[in-house]
């Protein structure tokens, strides 16, 4: 089991890349035909439903080979729950359900990342088994606490099943689609990483709460976002990755953004990309050949022709990965 456990950590670059080009074929495929939405849906849909089984499974895997080390850092609770608010407002609209959000302007200490993945387990499990009535996001304190609520108007839990939802391989018997029951059971464990409890209460026919505590921590102030402009039709691209499929499914789907992108497999390649002119941002993959690195490739060129703003793609959800961006200036 062990083995096997460090295995699937070790793999899950691999085994997501593929599952990434998929995702950006399918959305090039919606831009070329929007005739043929209905099947490119239910395609997308079976793509998402497999990356979320995969995700899972490598999730637990890493859990379990001790390869999730939570990364603390003091930040702004809406950094993580303003996003999440986003994109669960669309789900539960698509679903006829109800979201509210209250935002919150208290600040915490936690890994925002592995926070994220509580509350979307939260999120999504609201979604998922709330058949009419509604979602709400907010924040309580507590004292020198925050708890983070997720409430719904759904069945309910009976309080002899409390525990055993937070079980592997556990789920309800009116859950909508694929799953392995996993969610839960990662959130509790990510919870016990980040000395972030978990809450549960519940009444059947009524509703059901899940709460995370957090610290809570003196604000500060934040510098206000850099002026973004809209749209990217126009825009020139350069687009680096190693992977040949990867690199052909992003350009179709730029390029139906109104994209003009330019194209290179490497270091060498992007150079001599621009030597026939300027872009006006990047688009690197993190791991590139011969242990070059997106991030390295764009402080050389940086060094060379400026800072430009530049966006570092990559499936592997190791800490070491998501932290090198920020310090180079690029995302």
């Amino acid at each position: 089991n062990d083995a096997k456990s460090r295995f699937l950590a070790a793999i899950g670059h691999d085994l997501l890349q593929p599952l990434h080009a998929a995702h950006l074929f399918t959305d090039a495929l919606a831009q070329q035909l929007p005739e043929k939405r209905e099947p490119v849906e239910q395609l997308r849909g079976a793509l998402h439903s497999t990356t979320d089984l995969l995700t899972g499974l490598l999730d637990m895997s890493r859990l379990e080979a001790g390869g999730l080390v939570p990364e603390p850092r003091e930040f702004p609770l809406a950094e993580v729950l303003d996003p999440l608010a986003s994109e669960f407002r669309a789900l539960a609209a698509e679903r006829g359900l109800r979201f509210a959000y209250m935002p919150t302007r208290a600040w915490t200490r936690s890994d925002p990342q592995l926070l994220r993945r509580i509350l979307q387990n939260f999120l999504a499990n609201a979604v998922r088994y709330t058949p009419r009535g509604g979602i709400l996001l907010g924040v309580r304190h507590a004292g020198g606490k925050l708890r983070v609520e997720v409430h719904d108007t759904g069945p309910g839990i009976a309080e002899h099943e409390s525990q055993a939802i937070f079980e592997e391989f556990r789920r309800g018997e009116d859950a909508a689609g694929q799953g392995l029951g996993l969610g839960l059971s990662i959130a509790d464990r990510i919870s016990r990483l980040l000395g972030a409890p978990l809450s549960l209460r519940s009444r059947l026919g009524i509703g059901t709460v899940f709460a995370v505590e957090l610290p809570r921590v003196a604000s500060r102030r934040s510098a206000p976002p850099a002026a973004v402009r809209s749209g990217s039709a126009g825009r020139t691209l350069l687009l680096v990755d190693n992977d040949l499929v990867a690199l052909e499914a992003l350009r179709q789907m730029l390029e139906g953004w109104g994209c003009r992108v330019l194209v290179a497999t490497d270091g060498e390649g992007a150079e001599m990309a621009l030597d026939k002119g300027p872009a006006d941002a990047g688009v690197f993959d993190f791991h590139l050949d011969q242990g070059d690195t997106g991030v390295a490739l764009y402080e050389r060129l940086s060094a060379r022709l400026g800072a430009q703003p530049c966006l570092i793609l990559s499936a592997d959800q190791t800490g070491a990965v998501a932290r090198k961006p920020h310090g180079s200036g690029s995302t």
